[in-house]
């Protein structure tokens, strides 16, 4: 009779490689703790912002505390993210959301839902050939929660008709725009996380509230 092991695949050369790497594990912590103190600064920064620069948000959006999440498991990569401003409820959604995922990207998202969807739909229609447009992105899943960026779940918002973005905000009932800064470009280890965010921030807003 055969043992498990011998019923087993054996280990790949590329497997057993990995099995030996212990840096990740050792330096996670602090990267982790980094990224962390970098959304602290982005969350004081957008607080700022909002009290120096107020616009017509929901009622109850929270404006001043925020809210920083650590998660070990989306699609298998640790992530953090802060949502300020924010609003959630069942019916609407008004929320600046900043998503640091492990070996993929920075991201800034505007998600959006609710009774002012048509005004914030009205406005991106107008928008959507501003040359800041070029490089924001509008989801097209089904789900707000999904933060993948591949060509199926995201289109540039610039190359979009307004026959095109009415079709997406009919179908999914929500509107989700979003900057990608990819881990992977050789000037991410200088990017200003704080600067990035605001910037990003008052352009978004821009596009859809007057």
């Amino acid at each position: 009779m055969k043992t498990r092991q011998e019923n087993s695949a054996h280990w790949s050369h590329h497997e057993w490689d990995l099995i030996n790497v212990t840096e990740i594990f050792k330096h996670k912590p602090a990267i982790l703790k980094k990224a962390e103190s970098y959304l602290e600064e982005l969350r004081t920064a957008l607080a700022a912002e909002l009290k120096a620069h107020p616009k017509p948000y929901p009622p109850d959006t929270d404006l001043t505390k925020g809210q920083i999440a650590r998660g070990e498991n989306h699609k298998g990569f640790p992530f953090l993210s802060l949502d300020i401003p924010q609003k959630f409820s069942k019916t609407e959604f008004f929320t600046f959301r900043t998503l640091f995922w492990w070996g993929h990207y920075l991201g800034f998202s505007l998600l959006l839902k609710g009774p002012d969807l048509c005004i914030y739909l009205n406005r991106l229609q107008e928008h959507r050939q501003h040359s800041t447009c070029d490089t924001i992105y509008l989801s097209q899943h089904t789900s707000p929660w999904e933060w993948e960026f591949s060509d199926t779940h995201f289109a540039q918002v610039s190359e979009l008709s307004k026959n095109e973005i009415q079709e997406i905000a009919d179908r999914l009932q929500y509107l989700k725009l979003m900057r990608f800064f990819p881990l992977s470009e050789k000037s991410f280890p200088g990017l200003n996380w704080a600067q990035a965010g605001v910037q990003t921030f008052r352009d978004l807003v821009d596009l859809v509230l007057e």
